[in-house]
């Protein structure tokens, strides 16, 4: 995909965010509903503790195709206040900790390679602070940064776009639905809990922003 495929890529994302957030606000428990461009969707089970996911997983070679760039979200957003710490959705190795103009500062957590022979990566974008650096190891749950709006695609709305990458064998794949990855299942969104161990031996996901204590789970 060429560079000016990916600007208006990027722009049909920033629209669709736009119209999303104006419904979503910065509130708990809900989900934005995939686009009628997504054929293989996920059903969605958010705890009501959760912060909002405001856009899901969109990918080309789906309804719509490849020419056509708003088939094109290659991660999940999730609204929450400037300030709100992120944190790390599995145990992993920091290799990438920086700003950029697009998309603002951004941290790329490495998982290594897990039982079924894949290497998996997490991505998290537009953050305000990153508060580690390349080489670190960190634990899940770990703080790793605060939620931002840094970026101009990130059109002054604080939210954090967060992405799963997987391989086979060497080769980086193309982004996943990170609703695949869920400690509880496909679909289930799981909040972190430092009390509940989360076996990773086949990569799992928890959700990288923290839930609300004062809710149910």
């Amino acid at each position: 995909m060429n560079r000016i495929h990916r600007f208006a890529c990027a722009v049909a994302s920033l629209v669709a965010l736009l119209a999303l957030s104006a419904c979503t606000g910065d509130g708990y428990g809900t989900a934005a509903i995939y686009s009628p461009l997504v054929e293989d969707e996920i059903r969605v089970i958010m705890p009501a503790n959760a912060p909002s996911i405001s856009q899901q997983f969109r990918v080309a070679g789906n309804r719509g195709g490849r020419s056509n760039p708003s088939s094109f979200h290659e991660g999940i957003d999730i609204i929450a206040r400037v300030g709100t710490p992120v944190i790390a959705a599995a145990p992993g190795r920091v290799t990438d900790s920086f700003m950029e103009p697009m998309y603002g500062n951004r941290v790329v957590i490495d998982h290594g390679v897990d039982a079924t022979g894949r290497r998996t990566r997490t991505v998290y974008m537009h953050l305000d602070s990153r508060r580690v650096q390349p080489g670190m190891q960190v634990a899940r749950g770990q703080q790793i940064g605060t939620m931002g709006r840094t970026g101009i695609l990130a059109a002054a709305i604080s939210h954090l776009h967060f992405e799963v990458h997987r391989t086979r064998g060497r080769r980086i794949v193309a982004p996943q639905d990170p609703h695949l990855f869920w400690a509880d299942g496909v679909g289930r969104v799981t909040c972190f809990d430092p009390e509940r161990p989360v076996d990773d031996g086949v990569f799992r996901t928890t959700y990288p922003v923290p839930c609300r204590e004062s809710a149910s789970r």
